[in-house]
């Protein structure tokens, strides 16, 4: 036995004897002991697909369109909601008569310049401005007699308007509504919806505070909130004794 081990290449063959066994061995235990594969049917069969396809599928008749006021006509009008003239569609005009006294308005903007400046200060600078100020409500004032029978109605519009607006005991800027303007055009195609406007103004007829009274409106965009938001800040309405809170409503159009 130690002469057969002498010998290199009987070593070599011992070495390849033993390595084949391990290696039939190996292949072996790695059958036997192999997982029996279990055929699973395919997900996609005629039967799934069919059952998939009749639960999906949506007809002509169960899709609803939402739309809002498709047969409403809207005019691009403003209305004080407190306007109380009688309402037509014929013979009518945006603003009411003005009734406005000049000499209150004087008073009204020289207290509003008195509260800013901060008193005794700049009571010089007040009654220049508010001089300036009365020569020009005075002569607006002649000029609206002139052509108040021309400028206004006896009607209000009895129509639908794009904007109204309610602030107890004002009126738009010189009762003027263009100063309440109408953004309803600006946001482009698909935008019909409508945006309620919560506003605060100050007793010089600014508005100080906006903000979106979320449960009046109806398919409002994100254009359309920035747009009324914007447009109700810049509105400007006739001075008062103080602070008061009201709304602006603006009903949007589709191009």
């Amino acid at each position: 036995m130690i002469g057969f081990f002498n010998r290199p290449e009987r070593i070599f063959f011992a070495v390849i004897v033993a390595m084949s066994v391990y290696v039939f061995l190996f292949i072996y235990f790695q059958i036997s002991s192999s997982i029996e594969l279990i055929p699973i049917d395919p997900f996609n069969n005629d039967e799934v697909t069919v059952e998939l396809k009749d639960e999906l599928e949506i007809t002509p008749e169960q899709v609803e369109i939402n739309s809002i006021n498709n047969d409403e006509k809207l005019t691009n009008t403003v209305r004080n909601n407190a306007d109380s003239r009688q309402k037509s569609n014929e013979n009518w005009s945006q603003n009411s008569s003005s009734g406005g006294n000049p000499e209150q308005s004087v008073k009204d903007f020289e207290r509003q310049l008195f509260n800013e400046a901060g008193g005794d200060k700049e009571r010089a600078k007040i009654k220049s401005e508010a001089e300036e100020q009365k020569r020009k409500i005075t002569s607006n004032a002649n000029n609206k007699t002139n052509s108040s029978a021309q400028a206004t109605k006896s009607n209000q519009f009895a129509g639908n308007v794009m904007v109204d607006f309610s602030l107890k005991g004002r009126t738009a800027y010189e009762n003027n509504n263009w100063y309440v303007r109408n953004p309803g055009y600006t946001c482009g195609h698909g935008s019909a919806g409508t945006v309620v406007i919560l506003i605060s103004v100050d007793n010089s007829g600014r508005v100080i505070n906006t903000s979106i009274d979320e449960s009046r409106c109806e398919n409002a965009t994100s254009c359309m909130r920035e747009q009324a938001l914007k447009y109700a800040s810049i509105s400007k309405f006739n001075a008062g004794s103080s602070k008061q809170e009201g709304y602006i409503r603006y009903r949007f159009v589709a191009q």
